[in-house]
């Protein structure tokens, strides 16, 4: 089983989208994925058309001892995606956490006896304990980034967490999460700040860096107000293509990883 978060401090940055298109690629290759929204503003579970009216979500397996994860888990309409779904009642959560013992560890051990190929995680923006529990319950990380300062400035401050996190918390219990990748979204190189970006980038990351790259394309937000993959909704679109060729780069590198 490979678990796997996809990161980024920084809104805009293709997070959710890379989560859902990622999670869906995996699916429609056969594979049984979990894709666990653990982002307050639930945009993963919005973007799969998941309704968590009078359901319980993340937030409760986080903060309730007696609620499980057969609790909560949803299908979704791709045959062999589940989904954890979220909503604004994580924000709360996050607060509760830090009255909770062993408050870093609790999604990690919610998840000790599910049973996927994937298990996927959207993760909160904010540095926090929900970001602290993603990196404790996962193997590997995925920076997604778009050509913008803004965005690269935020990556240093997520590497030094992740780093922080793997050196204070999780020698603890022999855990360490690792890059897989850098992961570049909206991808549109047309003036000279966004090729400085990329080299920036490259430079930091090296070999890291995936070499497929997302298009910016408006299909990508009209396929999240669709609540549709982009697989889906605009299967011929650059997009679609693009995020296809990610997944089974995605799974190249897992298989060097594995060996």
């Amino acid at each position: 089983m490979f678990k796997i978060a996809i990161s980024n401090q920084k809104g805009g940055c293709g997070k959710t989208t890379s989560s859902i298109n990622l999670a869906a690629g995996l699916a429609y290759k056969g594979r049984k994925v979990l894709l666990i929204d653990l982002d307050p503003q639930g945009n993963s579970t919005i973007g799969l058309g998941i309704k968590t009216d009078n359901r319980q979500t993340v937030a409760e397996l986080l903060c309730q001892e007696e609620c499980e994860f057969k609790d909560i888990v949803q299908d979704t309409y791709i045959e062999g995606l589940h989904i954890l779904p979220a909503d604004v009642s994580l924000a709360v959560a996050d607060l509760k956490l830090a009255q909770i013992q062993a408050k870093e560890f609790v999604l990690r051990s919610k998840l000790t006896d599910v049973n996927y190929d994937y298990i996927i995680i959207d993760t909160s923006p904010t540095f926090g304990t929900l970001l602290t529990n993603a990196i404790l319950a996962v193997d590997h990380i995925i920076l997604p980034v778009g050509l913008n300062f803004f965005n690269l400035a935020g990556m240093q401050n997520l590497v030094d967490t992740i780093n922080h996190t793997n050196k204070k918390v999780g020698h603890l219990i022999n855990h360490r999460a690792e890059i897989l990748g850098v992961l570049f979204t909206f991808f549109k190189m047309s003036t000279n700040h966004s090729k400085r970006i990329f080299d920036a980038i490259n430079e930091l990351f090296g070999d890291k860096v995936f070499e497929t790259k997302i298009p910016e394309n408006v299909k990508l937000q009209e396929s999240q107000e669709a609540a549709k993959a982009i697989f889906d909704f605009a299967p011929n679109s650059s997009s679609a293509i693009a995020y296809g060729k990610f997944t089974e780069e995605l799974e190249k590198r897992l298989s060097y990883v594995r060996n």
